[in-house]
């Protein structure tokens, strides 16, 4: 699947704001709160009325200021990349992953920064990058915070997706702006997939000395906060789904003779809990040799099934035996390929 390219410098300012709107949406839908920055009052809203005079206003106080500290963003995982499989090809997904890191007083950075164009990557389902492989050391953050810092990461498709048109419709609407069309033009193929945001105070000592792991259900994130020595990052995380493989033995299986094959027929089911439909690959694992041609038709002993979403899918065979005993019989599930996920064992008992 060919991925359409986005002149990064083109979009860039527009993609972030929207970032940022669109992030602070999400944390109002959630009941979370938006963070001050993004707020807007609406256009009608009278202005307040001061009551007191100035005299008896109480004293600002100040913001307590953090010790250079640093953020290093070691991994992060996708669940469900948004591939749309009616576009065919691979289940490869283009996803551009942005993080804006800011205190009370606004914005402390961005990563990655603008000069570093077409940072993207080729990501499948219930994959996990390690961004070490890409920027050595993963910093995505050195400084000092005054007051409260927050960190926000989103992920996005910019391969292809469904128009984000109507989310920015809602954004507009919330913070009263009237008209979003130039950002909705920028956007319209961009689509989120993922976001994260959490907040340290002083108290809390910025975070520093800890390892923190995020997840939305769809992003997955791996963090490390640090001053002068940084916490050891967590061993490479592995982003599992959450399939099941379940096979059946037929009985009274017999040996096939110089005649006659004898084929039994063969079940298993594989499930899957995800709410999206994915390919799962699969493979038997057996002590015998069964057969691969029975009445010209072809029963292969691994292959890949595209499986929707929280269903259960049925995979029948038939083989065939020359030789009586009795077999290890193991059916195993995989995603991706290579990767085991879920099996299922028993003992087949062939008969003269």
């Amino acid at each position: 699947m060919k991925p359409t390219t986005i002149p990064y410098k083109s979009w860039y300012s527009s993609y972030l704001t929207f970032s940022f709107l669109l992030v602070a949406s999400l944390m109002v839908l959630t009941g979370c709160g938006a963070p001050a920055y993004v707020t807007a009052p609406s256009q009608s809203s009278p202005s307040p009325t001061l009551t007191s005079t100035p005299s008896s206003m109480p004293e600002p106080s100040t913001p307590v200021k953090s010790p250079p500290i640093t953020i290093a963003l070691d991994y992060f995982g996708i669940r469900n990349t948004h591939w749309m499989s009616q576009v065919g090809g691979g289940t490869l997904t283009k996803i551009q992953l942005i993080t804006v890191v800011s205190d009370e007083q606004g914005t402390l950075s961005v990563w990655p920064p603008q000069n570093v164009q077409n940072l993207t990557f080729d990501m499948d389902y219930f994959q996990v990058e390690a961004l070490k492989d890409r920027m050595s050391p993963p910093v995505v953050f050195s400084g000092s915070a005054t007051g409260t810092l927050a960190v926000y990461i989103a992920a996005y498709n910019i391969s292809k997706g469904e128009v984000t048109k109507g989310q920015i419709d809602i954004i507009s609407k919330w913070l009263g702006f009237p008209n979003f069309n130039k950002l909705k033009d920028a956007v319209q193929d961009k689509e989120l997939v993922g976001y994260y945001w959490r907040t340290w105070s002083p108290s809390s000592d910025w975070g520093i000395g800890g390892n923190y792991e995020g997840d939305d259900g769809n992003l997955k994130v791996w963090l490390r906060i640090g001053d002068s020595q940084m916490p050891d990052p967590v061993q490479q995380p592995v982003f599992k789904p959450n399939v099941k493989i379940d096979g059946k033995l037929p009985t009274s299986v017999q040996a096939r003779s110089a005649f006659v094959y004898n084929a039994s027929d063969f079940t298993f089911t594989l499930t899957n809990n995800e709410s999206f439909e994915f390919p799962i690959h699969w493979r038997l694992e057996t002590t015998s040799n069964p057969g691969t041609k029975i009445n010209y038709r072809i029963y292969p002993t691994e292959g890949k099934e595209s499986v929707p979403a929280n269903s259960t899918i049925t995979v029948p065979a038939k083989y065939w035996f020359t030789t009586p005993g009795d077999y290890k019989w193991k059916y195993v599930a995989e995603y991706p390929k290579g990767n085991p996920v879920a099996s299922w064992e028993g003992t087949l008992r062939v008969n003269p």
